[in-house]
This record gives C-alpha cells, sequence and structure tokens, in this order.
C-alpha cells in the first residue's frame, strides 16, 4: 500500500515532462515538506516570504553541493541535513492536519502525532535519493503575491545544469505569534503536493483504518528510522 502512496506525487510529476529530472526536482522541493521544532540557519530571513524562499534555496543548493558525498546511502546524515536546512521553515502540523482532511477531527492526539512522524519521515525517506541527483545551477524566485492578509504565493524557476528549467510555487502564511513566514504547501508545474497526499491518504483511511495506515507507514519507515 504505501509504495502507492509514496510515489503518488512524484509519478503525476513525472507524467508532465520526462525522466528522472522532474522527479529530482519533486525531491529538492518536497525537503520544505520536512519540519520538526528546530532553530532555523542563520542568514535566512522570515520576515518576508520571497526573501526566505530565495535564501533558503541558496543555501540548499550550496549545502547539497558540499556535501553531496556524504550525503549519498547515509540516512542518519540525511536526516541531519534536513534538519538543520529545510524543517525550520514549515509548520508541519498544518500540513498534516490538511493531509488526513476530516479524519484529522475524529483522531486522537496519539494517532495525530504519530501520523506526523511517519508523514515526516517517509518524505525524507521516498526523496532523499532522488534528491542527491540533483543538479541546479539556479534558483529565480519572483516577487510574493498576496492572496489575503497573511497569506502570500511565491513563484520561482530551477534551472538545471542540463538547462531544463521548472516552475514551482510555493504558499506561504504568516505565524501571528513568531511573526514569522512558514511555508505549507509547494506546487510542481501545478501539481499541488498537499492536495496529492491528502487524495491519496483518505483514499487509503477510507478503505481501513487511520491505525492502520499509520503502522503500515511505520514498517516502511523502520529501517530508515534505525539509522538515527
Amino acid at each position: 500500500m504505501m509504495s502507492a502512496l509514496t510515489m503518488s506525487f512524484v509519478e503525476r510529476v513525472n507524467g508532465l515532462v520526462s525522466g528522472l529530472t522532474k522527479q529530482a526536482i519533486a525531491a529538492f522541493i518536497l525537503l520544505f515538506a520536512m519540519a520538526l521544532p528546530v532553530h532555523a540557519v542563520g542568514n535566512v530571513p522570515q520576515d518576508n516570504a520571497a526573501k526566505m524562499i530565495s535564501a533558503l534555496s541558496d543555501t540548499l543548493i550550496k549545502a547539497l553541493n558540499d556535501q553531496r558525498d556524504e550525503l549519498e546511502g547515509n540516512p542518519e546524515k540525511i536526516k541531519a541535513f534536513a534538519k538543520t536546512y529545510v524543517l525550520p521553515y514549515v509548520d508541519t502540523p498544518k500540513m498534516a492536519r490538511y493531509v488526513m482532511g476530516r479524519y484529522w477531527r475524529t483522531t486522537t492526539e496519539a494517532q495525530q502525532a504519530a501520523f506526523e512522524q511517519e508523514f515526516t519521515t517517509m518524505l525524507m525517506r521516498s526523496y532523499s535519493q532522488s534528491l542527491l541527483k540533483l543538479s541546479i545551477t539556479s534558483v529565480t524566485v519572483k516577487p510574493e503575491v498576496v492572496e489575503k492578509p497573511g497569506r502570500v504565493t511565491v513563484a520561482s524557476e530551477v534551472t538545471q545544469a542540463d538547462g531544463n528549467k521548472t516552475d514551482v510555487i510555493y504558499r506561504a502564511y504568516l505565524d501571528k505569534d513568531s511573526g514569522l513566514w512558514m511555508v505549507y504547501d509547494v506546487s510542481v508545474e501545478g501539481i499541488s503536493m498537499l492536495l496529492n497526499y491528502r487524495t491519496t491518504y483518505n483514499s487509503e483511511f477510507s478503505k481501513g483504518s487511520v491505525d492502520g495506515v499509520i503502522q503500515d507507514m511505520r514498517e516502511q519507515n523502520q529501517a530508515f528510522n534505525s539509522a538515527s
């Protein structure tokens, strides 16, 4: 079951264009879906959404190129990389609530926490290898567009070494408590990550149970977790 879940988003992205290029781009973007309460990396501002995306993209590209050999085949270092360079800028609880949809309201706090944890690990596990195949030369970030007060979209164009370009749109909101902008969704070539996962997981929840889906996720993530 989980192989279908984890591949759903990548397969749809790959269907738009050819080959590994878009799968790897999706891996780069999906790192924004892995968040834990850790301290942000210096020099990445969060008082402006477009500046945050631009600075974080530059930081990620450089760090990935510098650490590629160390990360290859090393789940522990991949997770440490994500926690350092990505996780502070995304609201995982918000994303998990959306992905679970109506099932969130009928689950316990323990189930909600378990889903958040396994969903985050699944993303790291599923896309880490594709991430390491990236060869990005630049990311051009456009000015943010206000959807409504406190919510914006930030469009960008990712260019690879072979000249291929991919349109990526980030959605962010202003956290009222911290005053910081946080990413909560990413669209690659018009495909929303959150919407895709919500559709896929809701289908699986309807076929069985929330506990059953979480257990399947946990079993698939076991080997990756053992590297921690």
